[in-house]
């Protein structure tokens, strides 16, 4: 049991090192003033590179429209998923395998053949280069990722409670807000964060659809990566990983987990009591 636990805790000490460790490597770069090899760690401190980054016109532009398409990708493609994976689950005319099939079809598809064709429909339809032209080929890539672990929810889920909600006389609205939110806050709430960071962080539909009027955290980051600029670079990605992580913090405190819908559960089973009682 002692050898268990130390090989678990030396296991978590790797695991947490393997984490930081390039997260230290950017911070590093993010205030190195002079990096020359074959020096490991930089010969002179400075904030220059974080002053011209904040400089930058579009930097605090770029991160709000990071927020505001990362999040309303999230709410449509949750809010589609939800009723799509509820009826997936629980037909009988379709395989599960093949359901899964269609679900990782926008994922098996080559993305760059995807966006360049839907580049044509767009400015047909005028939507290049507008907010929602963005969040809708951002929500058809996102989409199967949500779509897939709110399929396994409902799964695990199983309709027994629903049934015996619905023979107790409560309605479908009632049956869902009641029962089937509850139990689902997890799942959501992990599908939310995924979609929200793979919305965060797409270059080549917000560069093609966005035709560089809209401009993102990635289309600022990746041209300073490779074009050798490394300081400004790791400037960014610790702006992109923090911003990530308030996206992902938001949306598990709007959503909640499994004890909020346990204590949402438990008040309405004391409010049932109640009124049986009275």
């Amino acid at each position: 049991m002692k050898l268990l636990s130390k090989k678990s805790y030396l296991l978590l000490v790797f695991s947490a090192l393997a984490v930081l460790f390039p997260v230290f490597i950017l911070v590093l770069w993010s205030f190195s003033d002079k990096w020359m090899y074959p020096a490991v760690f930089p010969q002179a401190m400075d904030l220059k590179i974080v002053r011209q980054m904040v400089k930058e016109p579009n930097f605090f532009p770029a991160i709000i429209n990071s927020l505001m398409i990362g999040l309303a990708t999230t709410l449509v493609s949750i809010a589609i998923a939800l009723p799509a994976a509820n009826y997936l689950a629980f037909q009988k005319r379709l395989s599960q395998r093949l359901v899964e099939v269609i679900i990782y079809l926008p994922l098996i598809l080559p993305a760059i053949a995807i966006i360049t064709s839907s580049q044509v429909l767009f400015l047909q339809l005028r939507l290049t280069g507008t907010f929602f032209g963005i969040i809708l080929i951002h929500t058809y890539l996102c989409l199967p990722y949500a779509m897939q672990l709110l399929l396994e929810s409902y799964r695990q889920l199983g309709e027994g409670y629903n049934l015996t909600a619905r023979s107790l006389g409560a309605g479908p609205w009632m049956t869902f807000w009641q029962i089937t939110w509850p139990l689902l806050r997890t799942g959501v709430s992990t599908a939310a964060g995924l979609v929200f960071i793979v919305s965060f962080s797409q270059y080549l539909p917000t560069f093609f659809i966005g035709g560089g009027r809209i401009v993102t955290l990635p289309l600022l980051l990746l041209p300073y990566a490779n074009n050798g600029r490394f300081g400004l670079a790791s400037s960014y990605s610790l702006v992109f990983l923090g911003c990530t992580w308030l996206g992902v913090f938001i949306l598990k405190k709007v959503i909640g987990g499994m004890n909020n819908g346990v204590k949402r559960q438990k008040r309405t089973a004391n409010l049932w009591k109640k009124r049986n009682t009275a």
